[in-house]
């Protein structure tokens, strides 16, 4: 398990990536400058404010039961200052660190902690992966599998077999991060545990909070127990995350369908791979693919033919 030290933020990506093999997470300084971080602030309470007066409030997830907190989905169709967060250089180099060198975006969304708004318990983002089993010994059938059904216990090293990493989530303070306003908790180490946290689980006595400033961007390994902190202060805490995962996975969001066809069409390569129209291994064809390995839209496939 961990040494007693903890990470530091570090613009070094030697050091970023010894720290999230070992801890489960690290932490990226000053990966945003402030006029940026203003820019994507103003944009986010914006776009929150429309979505709630037109009905759109999006309720915070993983058991958010008061539905204080909301989340601002699809950022991608949101404002063009979003997207240099999720191709960021260093970032990407350490998600290609644990899922290699192709993977896709699977969530893209702004989240508000609001005033009032209760922690919300410990869970990892790679919840629906199944646990390793033995030969003939009973499993959970992969379809059925939910975030109550899963194999729990306590963060320690395990002494088995674990599923390797297969999403990350690269968290953007666009606040402060307070203990007052809801600073995200993690449980170092426990991304080598095998285990997911009880339901409800609210430990504060093994996890940390993650206390850094606007402009941070913290990422950890989806097997990482965290959860969002109270907000026990006058003041709503912003982030924005850049969940991605192995391009075989389903992901969170269906950019394919749901981004806008302008922003589709004006894309770099680099950005409609991470969206998801890169086709892997034959993954994710529409029947044909151009000669990038691009899947095409319906309009360009071939329909029912007739030969003479």
């Amino acid at each position: 398990m961990p040494k007693q030290s903890l990470p530091e933020p570090t613009q070094r990506r030697s050091q970023a990536i010894s720290d999230i093999d070992e801890y489960g997470y690290c932490i990226v300084a000053n990966a945003l400058d402030e006029r940026i971080i203003d820019s994507l602030k103003l944009r986010i309470q914006e776009q929150a404010k429309a979505e709630r007066d037109f009905g759109y409030h999006r309720k915070g997830q993983v058991q958010d039961v008061d539905g204080i907190n909301q989340w601002i989905s699809t950022l991608i169709n949101k404002g063009e200052v979003f997207e240099n967060l999720i191709t960021n250089a260093l970032v990407g180099a350490i998600v290609s660190h644990l899922l290699g060198e192709e993977f896709i975006l699977s969530d893209f969304s702004a989240h508000v902690v609001r005033p009032g708004a209760k922690p919300l318990p410990l869970h990892i983002d790679q919840w629906w992966m199944p646990a390793p089993r033995l030969p003939l010994e009973n499993y959970a059938r992969v379809s059925d599998i939910n975030r109550d059904n899963t194999t729990t216990g306590a963060p320690q090293l395990a002494d088995s077999p674990i599923n390797p990493p297969c999403v990350v989530n690269a968290f953007w303070a666009i606040s402060d991060f307070t203990l007052q306003n809801g600073a995200t908790r993690l449980v170092p180490g426990s991304h080598l545990s095998g285990k997911q946290p009880p339901p409800n689980t609210v430990h504060e006595e093994f996890s940390i909070p993650l206390i850094v400033p606007a402009g941070t961007c913290t990422i950890w390994d989806g097997r990482t127990w965290h959860g969002a902190g109270a907000n026990t202060s006058n003041e709503e805490r912003y982030g924005v995350t850049t969940y991605y995962g192995g391009p075989q996975f389903r992901p969170l969001t269906n950019f394919t369908l749901g981004t806008h066809a302008a922003i589709v069409e004006k894309a770099s390569l680099q950005l409609r791979q991470l969206l998801g129209f890169k086709v892997w291994n034959e993954y994710g064809r529409t029947g044909i693919s151009d000669e990038e390995g691009f899947a095409l839209p319906a309009n360009e496939q071939l329909s029912a033919l007739k030969s003479n």
